[in-house]
């Protein structure tokens, strides 16, 4: 009898090890599926945040010299869509999506003239930009060497979201922009590597992202 108790118990003990492992590693791949998931709907989110950023760098770069002031320094690009310095809050990534509605430009869209042409996006709400001009140097170049009268250099904030409230990335990228020159703008929306603009000028620097940050 008691040998045949202790093998009893032995069997339950064994049997509630057992158990506790299965349930520890359910709950553990279940920890890791929500860790997954999660991790898919940030990175989800990052590519929603620089798709935006490439259009509005695409924007920017199909802007032709005529929808700029030749003479002005500051606050220049004449349609709507960029703001003058200090004209965003220092923090636009912590604010609502409201305020990213009402102020923001969808991906697949053109400032004041809403969705373009030829782009059909899904849920453009997702991919939104803002763009701030921080100022304009003029180039002092009599030989025409650099191909252009001066360089506009401007800020960009892009946000992304994905499926859950949490999943929400906001990009910083300075970007600088030739002006007045004989150079050929790109089409927008884009239908090639934006590099074949700044690849037109000598001086590497004038053109392009300068800086790039993830802000959120």
């Amino acid at each position: 009898m008691n040998c045949r108790g202790m093998a009893l118990l032995t069997g339950l003990l064994l049997l509630a090890a057992v158990s506790l492992l299965a349930i520890t590693a359910a709950g553990t791949m279940t920890l890791q599926q929500h860790q997954s998931a999660n991790f898919a709907d940030k990175t989800r989110a990052r590519s929603k945040a620089l798709l935006a950023e490439s259009f509005a760098r695409a924007w920017l770069y199909s802007r032709a010299d005529s929808e700029r002031a030749s003479s002005c320094t500051a606050n220049c690009l004449l349609p709507p869509g960029i703001y003058h310095d200090e004209d965003i809050p220092d923090n636009p990534e912590f604010k609502s999506m409201a305020w990213w509605r009402d102020h923001g430009v969808p991906a697949g869209g053109s400032p004041g003239s809403g969705p373009v042409t030829g782009y059909v996006g899904e849920k453009p709400m997702e991919s939104l930009w803002v763009m701030e001009e921080l100022h304009f140097e003029p180039v002092d170049d009599d030989s025409g060497e650099t191909g252009y009268s001066g360089v506009g250099y401007y800020r960009i904030f892009s946000r992304g979201s994905g499926n859950g409230p949490a999943s929400v990335v906001t990009c910083e990228a300075i970007v600088a922009r030739p002006w007045g020159g004989e150079f050929r703008t790109v089409e927008f929306p884009p239908q090639a590597p934006l590099s074949r603009f700044c690849s037109q000028f000598s001086d590497a620097g004038a053109c392009g992202t300068l800086a790039w940050r993830m802000r959120r």
